[in-house]
């Protein structure tokens, strides 16, 4: 075998193990409502990004994490997410604040200052400047825990919630009403995620609706964390 056909051979292995390569399974929402379906699919993204491992169950645990490997981590994950994917009996408890405050973090911590923070930091997030929605975004969202249809957690409303009994919980959450662009497609939100009382962060994201009907995370700030 000559160095060409071995530099080929080589070239043809490595684009054969990306290929297989497994993805983490996207739950898109097939909801005819343009918010719900929004909420619904950012709720799925955050599922593995923002709101940590809990969501696994046992299986968040990997061997990954006492060797520090970054490629072996994302790889463990994603097989613990796909395996948990549809199989409700599996699922871990997401409450939905939609009832506490009317407001949120932002407009209890002086809404200006936040909106001047964003326009500042993100240059995505200019394009909102002059939205007069942009207020909406220290709004608390209505919606119901019956509203989602995710295929890795179940969602409980907070009436339900007992500390006592809940042995998988992946915390409460709230969303912002959402701040469309004039095209529909682009939107921003505010997202509220505390698991008891020892941890705790929230931040805008921002959301394009892409070719697929999928609102997927283009961009985010975090507001604060504890």
């Amino acid at each position: 075998m000559n160095f060409k056909t071995k530099i080929v051979m080589i070239l043809l292995s490595s684009l054969l193990i990306t290929n297989c390569k497994e993805e983490m399974k996207k739950c898109v929402s097939q909801s005819t409502d343009t918010n719900v379906k929004l909420y619904n699919d950012l709720t799925d993204q955050l599922m593995p990004y923002f709101f940590r491992e809990d969501y696994l169950g046992e299986k968040r645990y990997f061997d990954s994490l006492r060797v520090h490997d970054d490629d072996l981590y994302i790889e463990e994950k994603t097989k613990a997410h796909n395996e948990l994917f549809n199989h409700p009996e599996k699922f871990c408890n997401l409450y939905i604040d939609s009832t506490k405050n009317k407001n949120t973090y932002f407009w209890t911590h002086n809404t200006e200052v936040y909106l001047r923070r964003i326009k500042r930091t993100k240059d995505s997030f200019k394009d909102f400047s002059n939205n007069p929605d942009i207020k909406n975004l220290s709004i608390r969202s209505s919606i119901k825990a019956n509203q989602f249809n995710l295929c890795t957690a179940k969602v409980l409303d907070l009436v339900e919630y007992d500390k006592h009994t809940n042995e998988c919980e992946i915390g409460v959450v709230y969303f912002s009403e959402i701040v469309f662009d004039p095209s529909k497609r682009r939107a921003l939100v505010f997202v509220d995620h505390r698991i008891k009382n020892y941890f705790h962060r929230n931040a805008v994201f921002e959301l394009r609706l892409n070719n697929d009907n999928y609102w997927e995370i283009e961009d985010s700030m975090l507001v604060s964390t504890s």
